[in-house]
């Protein structure tokens, strides 16, 4: 007849394995806020430098407007002055008026230029802006799609977990509540969401460390929940310890410290 502890400890595997599952979908679920948060903090630093391009050029786009207006009625302004040269009865008002004209040219001269730098800057940050846009505009939506995906992987996990948390209710029905709360207790001080550990060949495997000879046989003995003097885990025997049998816990003659003495 199969030992009550040794049925009690695969019972705390089936608990174990479900905690393990509920607690790696724990962890992805309180990352994704924050890989959330940090694409949204993209999405706002792609499309700002977008935004400032944009304004950038509509900025240079109105000063062009500006520039040409002023252009513009400078012309209007040189040709009409050109136009009263007719109307001059000496040389005074001759030289006053071309001294005028000579002004009036510069000053559209120096717009002309103004027009055109403005112009070069316009056509360097256009050129900016669709580099920009190309680059930044692909990996906007591929954060968007990924930020969608979060969602349904949340709400995906959230229903896992809920799922997860009913299947474990079940498997803690059926073990003591002594051994319940030792095994809860262990788990809540883990920093890997472990409570159990594997004997083999004398060692934990939880933290690699050489049983006792008496506390290694005890764990195979199964007839009381034996715990690692150093990882604190609960030791269960096993799985692919050779010369078990499935229901039976037997000793591992060929592992044994050759002082032992043979019971």
């Amino acid at each position: 007849m199969e030992a009550p502890v040794l049925e009690e400890l695969r019972k705390l595997k089936k608990l174990q394995h479900c905690d393990e599952q509920i607690y790696r979908r724990e962890e992805e679920l309180d990352a994704l806020p924050e890989e959330s948060e940090s694409l949204e903090t993209r999405i706002r630093e792609m499309e700002g430098k977008v935004t400032e391009l944009r304004n950038g050029i509509a900025t240079q786009q109105e000063e062009l407007r500006k520039r040409t207006d002023i252009l513009s009625r400078g012309e209007e302004k040189l040709k009409a002055i050109t136009g009263k040269q007719s109307a001059i009865r000496n040389k005074e008002e001759y030289n006053t008026l071309l001294r005028e004209i000579d002004n009036i040219k510069r000053f559209n001269k120096e717009i002309e230029e103004e027009v055109a730098e403005i112009g070069r800057e316009m056509e360097i940050k256009t050129q900016e802006l669709k580099l920009v846009e190309d680059e930044h505009l692909a990996k906007i939506a591929e954060c968007r799609q990924k930020l969608t995906e979060n969602k349904k992987r949340t709400s995906q996990l959230e229903r896992e977990i809920d799922r997860m948390y009913e299947e474990r209710d079940k498997i803690a029905g059926g073990i003591r509540q002594a051994v319940l709360r030792k095994y809860e207790r262990i788990l809540e001080n883990s920093k890997g969401g472990r409570a159990l550990a594997e004997v083999e060949n004398y060692l934990c495997r939880g933290c690699n460390m050489t049983l006792p000879p008496q506390l290694y046989n005890n764990v195979l003995k199964a007839e009381r929940v034996e715990t690692c003097p150093n990882c604190q885990c609960i030791l269960v025997p096993s799985e692919s310890r050779k010369g078990d049998k499935k229901g039976t816990v037997v000793r591992d003659e060929t592992s044994r410290p050759a002082d032992e003495d043979d019971e």
